[in-house]
């Protein structure tokens, strides 16, 4: 999905509704803002990773999930 957005005066934008309801984007929600070689991306950002697996994994397959979630997570 491409769309987009004026950034303000005040160097804002504002994320379309389709893609804030999507990611479950709410007001006061944290995101991460990363520099690429291709621009900027937008991330969900996390106070915590507390819960993050929880009933996702099974424990034999731990260490190779853990190591998938750092590299998706690496600056």
């Amino acid at each position: 999905m491409a769309t987009t957005a004026t950034v303000s005066s005040k160097g804002q934008i504002t994320l379309p509704k389709a893609l804030r309801e999507k990611h479950n984007l709410r007001e006061g929600a944290l995101v991460l803002i990363l520099e690429t070689s291709d621009g900027v991306l937008v991330r969900h950002g996390r106070k915590s990773l507390r819960g993050l697996l929880r009933g996702k994994i099974d424990t034999g397959r731990a260490e190779a999930e853990i190591r998938s979630l750092r590299a998706e997570w690496r600056i």
